[in-house]
């Protein structure tokens, strides 16, 4: 562990590292709206509030998790998982929630860009156009995945910058758009009927909070990498930073789409033209209505290239992770087993993208959620909470 002289506990240092959970967390699934009205919006404004919560949970969760990580000397999740189980090898059940959350955040990231792109083009997503808007993505992540990670990679910061401030644009414009008028001229001329919000508290509670708060536990791998230099402290500050800042852009998020989500509702299920899949990239379908053209390129492309660039970098992820794994005695080249990984890789996601993001968002990170409920979130409480405080007995660490 690192000389504590050396460690830092400022609230400059603690928003660094929380800007690694913000930037995991805002991608293109947020920033397209699909997982905001599925987990919040769609059941009406009470469902504003449970973002704060939801994020507070995980902020509790991966807090348990990277403080244990700093007092056990770790710097990654294996490690940390492996210690934190009863037995070492039950470190698998973060690795099987962690792979399927990655391979749904690809396939999910494939279809979204599809989406977008046959959205902006004014093509109907669906049936063969489908296929074919997948197939391009798909084209361009292979040549990007090839030749490109480096410039991707050196992209990511500007771009995510870029679709923050593009989508809180889009909020605030979003809220202020004269609703009323917009709604009542297309119901009327489409013959359509708002649609009422989903009235259940206990499913929104288990889903907006419990179940989406699960799934994000994909962030606690990168935030244990990113503390390593941080104090107690500092940990603490990080995550009561990473908190605010996560729990409110989804509140702000989720408050404009509970605005919105009775008539993308009913321009869907009355399969209006041009609206047949407008809950699929709702933040884009908003943009459309309020007629806010340069916003709504801006937010396109933008939201685009964040897909493409989740898309690309976790790929490449999956090959580092695998790409020794994959025959290393039959196949001695590094590069042709990264490229044979790579193309498994691509060719499941894109079998998975075919579903929509609507379904993958719905199902694929639903079930993970309830997965990663037993097998990181309750455990965290279990046995991470005992573990540190005999870890800090041991160490007398003062709080």
């Amino acid at each position: 562990m690192n000389d504590n002289k050396t460690l830092k506990s400022t609230w400059a240092a603690g928003f660094a590292v929380a800007s690694v959970w913000f930037g995991t967390h805002v991608g293109g699934g947020f920033a397209s709206g699909n997982q905001v009205v599925q987990y919040f919006s769609s059941y009406g404004p009470l469902s504003i509030i449970f973002p704060i919560l939801a994020m507070g949970l995980l902020a509790v969760v991966m807090y348990i998790m990277v403080k244990f990580a700093k007092l056990s000397g770790f710097t990654n999740y294996k490690d940390t998982y492996a210690a934190l189980y009863p037995k070492p090898w039950m470190e698998i059940f973060f690795e099987i929630f962690y792979i399927v959350i990655v391979v749904a955040a690809m396939a999910s990231a494939v279809a979204g860009a599809g989406e977008v792109l046959a959205n902006f083009i004014h093509i109907p997503y669906v049936g063969v156009t489908k296929v074919i808007m997948n197939l391009i993505i798909v084209a361009i992540l292979i040549l990007l995945t090839i030749f490109g990670v480096k410039l991707v990679v050196a992209a990511s910061t500007v771009l995510s910058v870029a679709i923050i401030v593009i989508t809180a644009l889009m909020v605030v414009f979003g809220l202020t758009a004269d609703f009323s008028s917009i709604s009542a001229k297309l119901t009327a001329e489409y013959g359509v009927e708002l649609v009422p919000y989903t009235d259940s508290v206990g499913e929104s509670i288990w889903r907006g909070i419990l179940v989406y708060a699960a799934f994000q536990c994909v962030s606690i791998p990168p935030m244990i990498a990113a503390s390593n230099d941080l104090s107690l402290k500092g940990v603490k500050k990080a995550h009561l930073l990473g908190w605010l800042m996560n729990g409110l852009a989804l509140a702000a998020s989720a408050w404009m789409l509970v605005k919105w989500y009775p008539l993308l509702a009913a321009l869907q299920n009355g399969g209006v033209e041009g609206y047949t899949t407008a809950l699929g990239i709702p933040n884009q379908t908003v943009l459309a209505l309020i007629g806010v053209k340069w916003l709504l390129v801006a937010f396109s492309v933008l939201l685009f290239c964040a897909f493409m660039s989740t898309c690309v970098t976790l790929v490449y992820t999956m090959i580092q992770r695998f790409e020794g794994k994959f025959f290393p005695k039959s196949i001695k080249s590094e590069k042709v087993r990264g490229i044979f990984v790579g193309a498994i890789i691509i060719a499941i996601c894109f079998a998975i993208s075919l579903l929509g993001l609507t379904e993958i968002v719905k199902f694929a990170y639903g079930y993970d959620g309830y997965y990663a409920l037993l097998v990181i979130v309750i455990p965290a409480f279990v046995w991470g909470i005992p573990k540190i405080k005999k870890l800090q007995a041991q160490k007398k660490v003062e709080q």
